[in-house]
């Protein structure tokens, strides 16, 4: 059994671990929409990292039955995202739904008119100093400046979906009892495959 220097030795010689809040996401552009790649990367509260399962049939050989690979099946990325009071997040998956199918005359387009990629990062958090941190009053509003001298996170690993397009935005609840609640808007992101870009 390994003693717990093994541990702090294999996680240190390893960078340390690797942290679920350390992301990034780079969505495409959508015509009509002024959802900038800034807001789309902050207002993404979660993503996922995309799997692969490899498919199988059962070939007999004698009296042996063994399983043999005869493809590759990939399953929706799921993505939420807070939505501000001018609903730029929710308007921009809207409009590329309406790439796929126009809400007004009911034409299903071209694959090529609305199939993008999108690009997911894990990300290793960087190394930051505390410079400055001070609350203050002036005329009655608090303030509080807090100032890091750091480097920006790094990639440690990163995947492009490949023609990708939200299959299903859903619905948001609303409810008089919800006062702390904030809005947010969760799609499902169907893809052809994906591969390793970091």
């Amino acid at each position: 059994m390994a003693s717990i220097e093994d541990l702090k030795s294999t996680i240190n010689g390893g960078g340390g671990l690797a942290q679920q809040n350390q992301y990034m996401v780079q969505m495409p552009e959508v015509p009509g929409t002024n959802f900038t790649a800034a807001e789309r990367n902050i207002l993404c509260r979660t993503t996922r990292l995309p799997g692969r399962q490899i498919l199988t049939a059962q070939r007999d050989i004698g009296l042996m039955k063994q399983q043999m690979g005869v493809g590759y099946g990939v399953s929706d990325v799921t993505m939420s995202f807070h939505v501000l009071n001018d609903y730029k997040s929710k308007d921009y998956f809207d409009k590329w739904q309406n790439q796929v199918v126009d809400q007004e005359t009911q034409q299903i387009r071209f694959a090529n008119e609305y199939k993008k990629p999108i690009d997911i990062y894990h990300l290793k958090k960087g190394q930051s100093f505390q410079l400055f941190d001070k609350n203050f009053r002036v005329f009655g509003i608090n303030f509080n400046i807090d100032i890091e001298l750091g480097r920006s996170a790094q990639g440690i690993y990163g995947v492009q979906l490949l023609d990708a397009f939200p299959v299903t935005v859903n619905g948001i609840d609303l409810a008089d009892g919800a006062n702390d609640a904030t809005v947010e808007v969760s799609v499902s992101l169907s893809y052809r495959n994906w591969k390793r870009i970091k």
